[in-house]
């Protein structure tokens, strides 16, 4: 029998395309992972970490908390 080597997937999102997914996500009134998939090209499991730690910083907040489509409101800046 073949022996399967483990192999370890990194995925992560690059600083500057972290920064312009914040910038542009201030025009929504929400998100889904599958929305921030589609639109920059990555997968719905990294938009899923990356809408967690926009949730932990503050920019979104979790509204319908779901396995499979969470939904994430928007918080507006306070001028």
């Amino acid at each position: 029998m073949a022996e399967r080597s483990a192999r370890e997937y990194t995925a992560y999102v690059p600083e500057d395309l972290y920064k312009r997914i914040t910038r542009d996500i201030r025009r929504e009134k929400y998100l889904t992972p599958y929305m921030l998939a589609e639109k920059y090209n990555m997968t719905v499991s990294l938009a899923k970490k990356v809408l967690k730690r926009l949730e932990r910083e503050g920019l979104v907040e979790l509204y319908a908390p779901n396995r499979r489509a969470a939904i994430y409101l928007v918080k507006k800046a306070s001028k």
